[in-house]
């Protein structure tokens, strides 16, 4: 998934090198000032901030593009805001909860993170979800409309449920199925995580339905060598399923950075409107574009923030 609003065909590349002359360029023109005004205490707004207008476009259409972004921006000022702490929330809970001074490297340790975070990004993708089905057709800039699109097509009940019921099962809360085969000196191989039973199955069929035929073994409490074992066999069983899932983890949190970053240019837009609004002073868009930059009418903007 992408977000692209800052151009048609790219993610905003916030690792791009500013230019040799930016110090100058700082000072002479009082843009502390300015990035100071955008970011209103918010130091991911004042880093986006600095590279998007350091790193100036040249292009009269991405000018134009992003001008249509912003003007949908400051009629839905709420929303914009909204999107923009609801992915900074989902960020920094995966990053306090998930990835703090304790990162399992064990399958199983893995794949229990990865389920917590997923089930966390979920709710986060079911509330963007909410926001494009309330709001998206208030939207009219080209990026908007594209960006909840999207989130409407791969974002529906059904995929979100069905995500949820997979996430459900692998807590594994009936224990883990698992199959393997004997191989050379009745080393084990090929492990398969297998579905486990339906959960929904009574008591009284579990307890008087028919037994599952096989062997088996039970562990002592105090018995540490055949837990670390038993560990040992679970892990081979679950491996590609949790590298799998932290993959997509990955994947999602990706989205949410990007989608982020892209929307913090706009708050730290909506930020600075605000303030020159206090000044009582007036913002001038670009209503026409010319084919080199001629015949270009300035249309004042007396939208309130």
């Amino acid at each position: 998934m992408k977000a692209f609003l800052m151009h048609r065909e790219q993610d905003f590349d916030l690792q791009r090198t500013l230019p040799s002359n930016e110090a100058a360029l700082r000072q002479d023109l009082a843009l502390d000032t300015l990035f100071a005004a955008m970011a209103a205490g918010d130091a991911i707004v004042l880093d986006v901030s600095k590279k998007a207008v350091l790193l100036s476009l040249t292009d009269l259409g991405n000018i134009g593009y992003r001008q249509s972004v912003l003007l949908d921006c400051l009629k839905h000022e709420t929303v914009v805001r909204d999107m923009y702490q609801l992915v900074v929330a989902a960020i920094e809970t995966e990053k306090k909860s998930y990835r703090g001074w304790f990162s399992p490297r064990y399958p199983a340790g893995i794949l229990h993170r990865a389920v917590d975070a997923l089930q966390m990004f979920v709710g986060m993708l079911r509330r963007l979800r909410q926001i494009a089905d309330r709001d998206g057709a208030d939207f009219e800039s080209e990026a908007f409309v594209r960006l909840f699109a999207m989130l409407k097509a791969e974002l529906n009940d059904a995929y979100l449920a069905s995500i949820e019921g997979h996430l459900k099962r692998l807590g594994f809360r009936g224990g883990v199925l698992i199959s393997a085969q004997l191989g050379t000196g009745n080393k084990g191989i090929n492990y398969v995580l297998r579905r486990g039973p339906d959960a929904k199955v009574g008591w009284l069929q579990r307890l008087f339905g028919p037994k599952p035929r096989g062997y088996t073994y039970y562990l002592h409490p105090r018995d540490e060598t055949g837990a670390r074992c038993l560990s040992e066999l679970k892990d081979q069983g679950v491996n590609l399923v949790a590298n799998a899932l932290a993959q997509s983890t990955d994947h999602i949190l990706s989205f949410c950075q990007m989608l982020r970053t892209e929307l913090a240019f706009y708050v730290g837009c909506l930020n600075l409107h605000r303030r020159l609004a206090e000044k009582r002073e007036q913002c001038a868009f670009r209503s026409r574009w010319g084919p080199s930059g001629a015949d270009i009418r300035l249309r004042a903007s007396t939208t309130s923030a």
